[in-house]
């Protein structure tokens, strides 16, 4: 959050695309073959998902905490559209109107790394195994800086 609020201070706007915590997603697969033997690639991307939720929720407290306001967005929040395979899902397009909006009224916006499809398969996301390409897709779509973060483990973060 420190980095965030030392790139916002001096003027910035930014938006900052995150992955689960370190270790988070190891945990959610061990829990999901506790569950059953072959988990469901559906349900699977339902509970990766949300590690991500977490943290970006976290992470937009610890930067209201720090005056910075800050709003927490899902995929489907911000409308990505993707094509419809479970756990493998590329990106097709992403509207910005919201994150925009967001930008524009002065928040940092916190976005999942991990998108859930939205319009025709609203029930799918994006590969867990390509972090970046939520980052670079709001790069290009935005033309505003998305911050490299790296997780305690030292693990990225997009």
């Amino acid at each position: 959050a420190e980095r965030i609020v030392d790139f916002h201070s001096k003027g910035h706007s930014l938006v900052v695309v995150l992955s689960a915590m370190s270790g988070e997603t190891d945990r959610l697969v061990k829990l999901a073959h506790e569950a059953t033997s072959c988990p469901d690639e559906r349900e699977m991307d339902m509970l990766l998902s949300t590690g991500e939720r977490v943290t970006i929720a976290l992470l937009a407290m610890a930067l209201c905490e720090r005056g910075i306001p800050a709003r927490s967005f899902s995929g489907s929040q911000i409308r990505v559209r993707t094509t419809s395979v479970h756990r493998r899902a590329r990106i097709t397009d992403v509207e910005t109107q919201r994150l925009r909006e967001a930008l524009d009224a002065g928040f940092v916006p916190v976005v999942a790394g991990l998108w859930p499809l939205t319009l025709t398969a609203p029930d799918e996301r994006t590969s867990h195994t390509n972090p970046s390409t939520p980052r670079e897709t709001v790069r290009e779509r935005l033309s505003e800086p998305v911050l490299p973060l790296r997780s305690s483990a030292g693990a990225p973060l997009t």
